[in-house]
């Protein structure tokens, strides 16, 4: 005769993996979710020192963007380029920077690799 003591623990084993996965899960969510608050008010902070200049910025999914910086208005920031307002959350933006010039004082192509 076999054992079958085994068949009434195995779900609740299973039940015990499946929350521990969840939780697992729950709790990289949170952190993630933590750090990105603590990034977003330094790229807020470092947002507000370039309103008023040209600049140009590179996010994560869609490329770079360009324009003119209008606001920094919560999470986001307001560009402005050909009288088209263009709003970019700043959760996506990995690098802000001021669009650079040649020694003539006009706009340089930019390259980025």
């Amino acid at each position: 005769m076999m054992p079958t003591w085994w068949i009434s623990y195995f779900p609740l084993l299973m039940l015990v993996i499946i929350l521990y996965c969840q939780r697992k899960e729950t709790d990289r969510s949170v952190q993630a979710r933590l750090k990105r608050k603590k990034g977003d008010r330094e790229m807020n902070e470092l947002a507000q020192r370039f309103v008023g200049k040209d600049v140009l910025l590179t996010t994560i999914g869609s490329g770079s963007c360009d324009g003119l910086l209008r606001e920094v208005v919560g999470n986001a920031i307001v560009l402005v380029k050909n009288g088209e307002e263009t709003v970019v959350n700043l959760d996506y933006v990995i690098r802000l920077r001021e669009y650079p010039k040649n020694k003539r004082g006009k706009k340089k192509i930019v390259l980025d690799a």
